[in-house]
């Protein structure tokens, strides 16, 4: 200990990590087993990435594509403010635990791997739109990754969507309750960040909608042209 404590800041971080691997190994977040990243590559190659038989509005997986541009049965009986939805994945199995690793149990540092997923789907659907600002919903963990994802997709983040009144969590609520829920909870710092702005709005898990439905509006409200949502996984 005292000869750690001699050593020069860097070089010390690095023999801590060294002997905190040593006593505690890096574990896989999704199956636990012991390697050297994150997530490993087997748990990884058993994420696959939502195809293109979809609903070209939510993004909706469907058995076979309508001939029309009406959207599925779901978006046909909703109002939404954005122009699509895509996600990478569904919300199961590997993915699913990864996401309650990150949110849950602020496992902050897979915000990384996460991040390179996002950019997948966001290079397959919107890689030549013109995309002004990123946001996503109030709260740390997604904060991080929009970061993460900006620097990636060479996007600003805009940070300006505010949570102006607390809300109960979403989980367990039905469809109209989420609504009601979330209803007038979120404005904008600054509408000139979205006065005729093309918008990618991002978030974890998509359930209804509900969410982004209401984050969208208020961005539409606030002059935002186009907005696109981008989420990680998304329900069926």
């Amino acid at each position: 200990m005292i000869l750690i404590q001699k050593i020069p800041g860097k070089i010390n971080k690095n023999l801590i990590d060294i002997f905190k691997d040593i006593i505690i190994p890096p574990l896989c977040v999704v199956c636990g087993k012991i390697g050297p990243e994150l997530i490993c590559r087997q748990c990884i190659s058993k994420i696959k990435e939502i195809g293109d038989k979809i609903c070209k509005y939510c993004g909706r997986p469907l058995s076979r594509i309508s001939p029309d541009d009406k959207g599925c049965n779901f978006c046909r009986n909703e109002d939404f403010n954005f122009y699509k939805h895509r996600s990478f994945t569904i919300y199961k199995g590997e993915i699913k635990r990864i996401i309650r690793k990150y949110k849950y149990n602020r496992i902050y540092d897979l915000k990384e791997v996460i991040a390179v997923f996002l950019k997948q789907t966001y290079i397959r659907n919107y890689e030549y739109e013109k995309i002004d600002y990123i946001d996503t919903v109030p709260g740390k963990h997604m904060e991080l990754l929009c970061r993460s994802l900006s620097k990636l997709i060479k996007i600003p983040f805009a940070d300006n969507i505010l949570r102006v009144r607390k809300i109960i969590k979403q989980q367990g609520l039905d469809f109209m309750q989420r609504k009601t829920n979330i209803k007038e909870a979120f404005k904008v710092k600054n509408c000139l960040l979205s006065s005729g702005k093309n918008l990618l709005l991002v978030d974890d898990v998509w359930t209804t909608g509900s969410t982004l439905g209401e984050i969208a509006g208020v961005l539409k409200r606030a002059g935002a042209d186009r907005i696109y949502l981008l989420t990680l996984a998304r329900g069926l």
